[in-house]
């Protein structure tokens, strides 16, 4: 199984379980149409909450990159301009 069809896996076995929980036993069983939006959802919070990890791994990277950047060419300014 890949990774994707795993965290798929997981979202529709704890849809059903929280479904099931609230109304009732069997009632996601019987309304697939509820435990389709509700795997949807789960599945477009998680890679939004993957996409804004990596955003913010990226900035940060940006950042450090940048800062080194700076602090170098100010080391090397007495080199470049006497």
């Amino acid at each position: 199984m890949t990774d994707s069809s795993t965290h798929t896996a997981t979202h529709l076995a704890r849809v059903v379980e929280a479904i099931d929980a609230q109304f009732g036993e069997g009632f996601a069983r019987k309304n697939p149409e509820l435990v389709a939006s509700l795997v949807q959802s789960a599945t477009i919070e998680a890679a939004v909450s993957t996409g804004y990890t990596a955003h913010r791994q990226a900035l940060d990277l940006a950042q450090k990159i940048g800062t080194e950047t700076c602090e170098t060419i100010l080391k090397l300014k007495p080199r470049i301009f006497g």
